[in-house]
């Protein structure tokens, strides 16, 4: 028998599927303990690059972590309908790409600054103040790791997208009802256009 346990991941990292484990059954103080000193490992492990330092700059409690099932959790999860792990998938999609966007607006306004660093002319004093502040890399680091996180997921989202997508057809002139609603309506107008029993049909 598997031994018992719970995952945590934080506010700032759950869209990028970070999470630790611990042992545990329920959510609860020593739990919560135990992730925060997980996490603080991996923070001064030299060979882990998911966390440095600077991962939570405004410092980080036990009130910051949020409880997650990890992703292997949903695989092995045979029971549950593939139209929910679809719409599942849709929705973590749906995260990666407003954070991946979000640090893009970021990144993009220090482009200016990388392409001076190619550039044979000095950098200008307000450049080298920019280069060397610990913003330039986080913003940067940011950046890429919302943009691979988004990239690697989206085959897999593609995958759930081609399960729901029969489930949804199109709006068709404003309406999206579904297929038995339309075949309803359908009939239902059918049954109204037909002469009634004993009446005649309008020969105008």
């Amino acid at each position: 028998m598997s031994k018992a346990t719970i995952s945590y991941t934080t506010r700032d990292l759950r869209e990028l599927g970070f999470f630790v484990e611990v042992p545990g059954r329920t959510d609860n103080d020593k739990t919560r303990k135990k992730a925060l000193e997980e996490i603080q490992r991996r923070m001064e492990d030299p060979e882990d690059t998911t966390l440095s330092e600077d991962s939570f700059a405004n410092g980080l409690s036990a009130e910051d972590l949020v409880v997650v099932e990890p992703p292997e959790a949903l695989e092995e999860d045979g029971e549950e309908p593939e139209i929910i792990q679809a719409v599942k998938a849709i929705a973590t999609l749906a995260s990666l790409r407003v954070t991946s966007e979000e640090a893009y607006k970021g990144a993009v306004e220090l482009r200016p600054l990388i392409e001076a660093l190619f550039s044979p002319q000095p950098l200008t004093p307000e450049q080298m103040q920019q280069a060397t502040d610990k913003s330039f890399a986080k913003t940067l680091i940011k950046f890429a790791e919302a943009k691979a996180a988004h990239d690697k997921f989206l085959p897999a989202a593609q995958e759930a997208w081609d399960i729901l997508a029969p489930a949804l057809p199109a709006a068709t002139n404003g309406n999206s009802l579904a297929p038995e609603s339309e075949a309803a309506s359908s009939a239902t107008d059918t049954a109204q256009d037909a002469p009634k029993k004993g009446q005649k049909a309008s020969t105008s």
